[in-house]
């Protein structure tokens, strides 16, 4: 039998279905920002850890729970979520699912949907859906559970993840002063070594790398984790009149202009610019901007899943 939230959240998107309205999907509002005259799907009340079996390194968790109740509750057992999620604030885990968010780690430990196992949803006719598990080997088919990271509630509304976990590590950060192209091609090359290495970046004249576990001796000068935590996520004091850009390259990339932080091995970028520096840059204010510039196929795949979950475009784009 549905739970009561569950049952309001069907009526809701029948009767906007009926009723030809919008929707949006919101946690606390920590990221993506609300549109005027559109009726919100409200996820906050819907928090708490369902299950978790941390001998299985498994952990059920409603969408509308927030990170840094999640995190607390798996740092008493000594575990966290590999692919270290940003908290702008109050962000819950079903926001941060929606808009697929990785912090430092990505190059070392994956991304955030190679860690979920299951969801369960509400589709754009009200219907309630489930997909995977909790477990890691699960029936094949269509991964509809990773297809949906980050979808930005434009196509469902996620009402439960299930995710995997991973011991908590002891991690220690060192730092060189150095110019910034040298330090893109010196983490680059740091990453195809065996050094257990869980972060990358280079920040106001700085190459920081972090490193987990035992390790050898570094010719380097030992410095504070906070750092990790300024970049992650970054929110630069900005003039009225700047623009900074998230900007995604492939590798050890030349360098851009205006750059204020490096991070994940040189793959990202933020850039201080009028206009979108590389092909791949996100607008990123206060807020989040979507963007547009899916290859063909990609977005016809993103097309078909639309008219599946949500046929009536009750979900907004975002």
């Amino acid at each position: 039998m549905a739970d009561v939230f569950t049952q309001q959240l069907s009526e809701q998107i029948q009767q906007a279905v009926s009723e030809k309205r919008t929707l949006q999907v919101v946690g606390n509002n920590s990221k993506v920002p609300l549109s005027e005259g559109v009726e919100t799907v409200e996820l906050s009340k819907n928090s708490g850890i369902v299950s978790y079996e941390p001998s299985e390194l498994v952990v059920t968790v409603k969408s509308g729970t927030k990170l840094t109740d999640l995190s607390a509750a798996l740092a008493e057992r000594k575990q966290m979520l590999a692919f270290e999620p940003p908290d702008y604030g109050d962000s819950t885990i079903g926001g941060t699912y929606a808009c697929a968010l990785t912090g430092p780690s990505r190059p070392f430990r994956g991304v955030l949907r190679d860690f979920v196992l299951g969801t369960k949803m509400m589709d754009g006719r009200g219907q309630s859906l489930t997909f995977g598990g909790q477990m890691i080997k699960n029936v094949a088919g269509y991964d509809v559970s990773r297809m949906m990271a980050g979808s930005k509630g434009s196509m469902a509304v996620i009402t439960e993840l299930s995710l995997k976990v991973m011991p908590l590590v002891e991690e220690v950060t060192y730092c060189r002063a150095m110019p910034e192209a040298e330090a893109i091609v010196l983490m680059n090359q740091m990453a195809g070594t065996t050094l257990p290495l869980s972060g990358c970046a280079y920040y106001e004249g700085r190459f920081y790398y972090r490193v987990f576990g035992e390790h050898p001796k570094q010719d380097a000068t030992p410095c504070s984790n906070d750092v990790w935590l300024t970049l992650n996520p970054f929110q630069p004091k900005l003039q009225p009149n700047q623009k900074l850009w998230r900007v995604d390259t492939e590798g050890p990339a030349p360098s851009i202009p205006n750059t204020l932080a490096v991070g994940m091995c040189g793959q990202r970028r933020w850039v201080l610019s009028d206009e979108a520096p590389a092909p791949y840059s996100t607008l990123w204010q206060s807020y989040f901007a979507p963007r547009h510039n899916d290859t063909d196929p990609i977005s016809n795949i993103k097309t078909g899943l639309k008219q599946v979950f949500d046929p009536h475009n009750v979900f907004k784009n975002l």
